[in-house]
């Protein structure tokens, strides 16, 4: 456990409430809850706060508990901590599930006309705000959330003023009474409070002129799948990869792309392949079950050197899990899934902002290459929002690479004897030329089945060895010509290397204040590349004590670490559905520095 000093010294550091303030609203799906949290989280950021979110939603259209939690500060945040100031609760479990994380001084709203009765700690400020009248006085009761958000912002000092934009933002395209209806029931909430409780909290939301951008992770897989200039998506609905494909329905066709809904998984990777071979940059994005399916198509991907992005944004597994909660449990599928010996690359962003830049680099490998790409996010950067600095995606810096397509002046050159195209030319880098449909003398085939350079069938041993060769060369190429490095954080020269990938970078991150404060010094790389990666053979040399931090049971990247280096490492592994909190994560780092290396 945390010292008493540590508890003390990180409560003091990172969540002074004045600026640092944790506000959730919680009850059963189907109440409006996801759309309450984005109200707020928009508004604060209109009003120049740093946000970030996270979501805990039952695997049910209605029913079950769902809540959503917002991080605000002035400063920069990447993590959720153990703490709640502000709990909006529409149910008693809201209550009963929150009870850990509030304290002395938090706030809780409730509607006392409800047929519960709140049973709510003595040292908590209960406050009891008539949501649903209030709500029918403004035109109706659906609007209780929104009387509840003006609630919120008289006891934190926020002004209701700027949930006006994130309203009109949200129900503008309802016409213009429902807006004003919805600003009312924030007015009535806020006058209530104002008038009817005398609350002595430390609570003073700091507004600021910035400007900041507010989105989550598959909105960021989205944007930069246009940027990169994807023109073709195929998908099929799963959690929570779906967003994406909501994210690109309405975008992409400004851009003269196609979003096309299959019938499944299977269908949606085989139109994504179609799209690829017909020279479009294609994409397709799944979960769980999902990428399982998507397995035999994926050999056809890299045997054809068809180019192609794969999105696994992961999930709880395995069979059907937990399908809304947080797991990093597809790392070997995506190293080692399909039968035979696949080339590939596997990208696995590390942040929100790098979910953008990484699709990015997805695209480019895919085709520089002509080689599958598995960009692989989990559900926790799927759904959790936060704000970036508008120049953080700065278009400017898009640098699109599409390799060696060649065109009409190009071609000859990849002609055999008999004037026939070379799709699968024998190369010293392993990368063939790459013609689309249409391409005066580039007319060739491509099958599943071994090929010879011209894409017709063969069993020749030669021919086998040859084009086996060809297509694991273009790997090696890669590692040789592009960047695996890693981000770095924390002290470079420290004895404790922590270890990550995926999206547990905030969370260490900020885990560091937590242990600078307790005086133990770390040294953070988070591994945006598992293959190819970086070699982490003199950093882990370096070090004292390595441990490596993932979600999931079996921990599958420490594994691939510990053959990397033929050394044993410590290990941190959640798997409880839940993402790393901060704080957590710096109490596990303490107590696993004192522990002996497993045998």
């Amino acid at each position: 456990m945390l010292s008493e000093a540590f508890l003390l010294a990180g409560s003091k550091v990172r969540l002074n409430m004045a600026e640092d303030l944790n506000w959730a609203v919680g009850g059963e799906a189907g109440d409006g809850i996801d759309s309450t949290g984005k109200i707020f989280a928009q508004a604060l950021s209109r009003a120049g706060r740093h946000v970030f979110t996270s979501k805990d939603f039952a695997s049910r259209i209605r029913g079950g508990y769902t809540a959503y939690k917002i991080r605000t500060s002035v400063d920069n945040i990447q993590s959720v901590v153990d703490r709640l100031d502000i709990l909006v609760a529409l149910t008693q479990r809201t209550i009963d599930e929150n009870l850990d994380e509030l304290h002395e001084g938090s706030a809780i709203i409730y509607d006392g006309e409800r047929s519960w009765e709140a049973d709510i700690p003595e040292e908590m400020s209960a406050v009891d705000v008539p949501l649903k009248s209030l709500a029918e006085d403004a035109g109706g009761a659906i609007m209780r959330n929104i009387v509840a958000l003006g609630a919120a912002c008289e006891i934190t000092g926020f002004d209701v003023e700027y949930l006006d934009e994130a309203l009109e933002k949200r129900f503008g395209g309802k016409g213009s009474k429902i807006v004003e209806n919805n600003k009312e029931a924030a007015r009535l909430g806020q006058e209530y409070v104002q008038e009817n409780y005398d609350l002595d909290l430390d609570y003073n939301l700091e507004t600021t002129d910035n400007d900041y951008v507010l989105l989550n992770g598959n909105e960021a897989i989205g944007m930069g799948a246009i940027a990169a200039g994807c023109r073709f998506y195929a998908g099929y609905p799963i959690t929570p990869a779906t967003s994406i494909m909501e994210y690109l329905t309405g975008r992409i066709e400004e851009y003269g792309g196609h979003v096309v809904q299959a019938e499944d998984e299977l269908s949606a990777i085989n139109m994504a392949l179609g799209g690829a071979r017909a020279g479009a940059r294609a994409m397709t994005a799944t979960s769980g079950a999902g990428i399982d399916l998507m397995t035999e198509t994926f050999g056809l991907v890299a045997t054809s050197e068809t180019p192609l992005v794969i999105t696994d944004v992961q999930r709880s597994g395995p069979s059907t899990g937990m399908p809304t909660k947080q797991e990093q449990g597809d790392l070997n599928m995506a190293l080692y899934g399909g039968h035979g010996e696949i080339p590939r690359f596997v990208v696995t962003p590390t942040s929100i902002d790098e979910c953008f830049w990484k699709t990015i680099e997805a695209f480019n490998l895919a085709e520089k290459y002509q080689t599958p790409v598995f960009l692989v996010s989990d559900l926790a950067m799927s759904v959790t929002e936060q704000t970036f600095e508008p120049d953080a995606f700065d278009m400017d810096d898009v640098e699109i690479d599409r390799g060696k397509l060649v065109d009409e002046d190009e071609v000859d050159e990849w002609l055999d004897s008999q004037g026939r195209f070379r799709a699968h030319a024998n190369t010293e880098d392993g990368v063939s030329p790459r013609a689309i449909p249409g391409t005066a003398d580039g007319a060739h085939m491509s099958t599943g089945l071994e090929h010879n350079e011209l894409g017709r069938r063969t069993e020749e041993q030669d021919v086998r060895v040859q084009q086996v060769d060809k297509r694991n060369r273009k790997v090696e190429t890669a590692k040789e010509q592009e960047e695996w490095d890693y981000r770095e954080f924390g002290d470079e020269d420290a004895d404790n290397l922590i270890i990550s990938w995926g999206s547990n970078e905030g969370a260490l991150v900020e885990a560091l204040d937590y242990l600078e404060d307790e005086g133990v010094d770390v040294r953070v790389i988070s591994v945006p590349y598992i293959f190819p990666r970086p070699d982490l053979s003199d950093e882990i040399a370096a070090a004292e004590e390595t441990i490596v931090v993932e979600c999931n049971a079996t921990g599958q990247f420490a594994d691939v670490i510990e053959h990397d280096v033929l050394e044993r490492v410590k290990r941190i592994n959640k798997y409880t559905g839940v993402r790393f909190k901060a704080d957590e994560l710096a109490e596990e780092i303490t107590e696993k520095l004192s522990q002996e290396v497993p045998a």
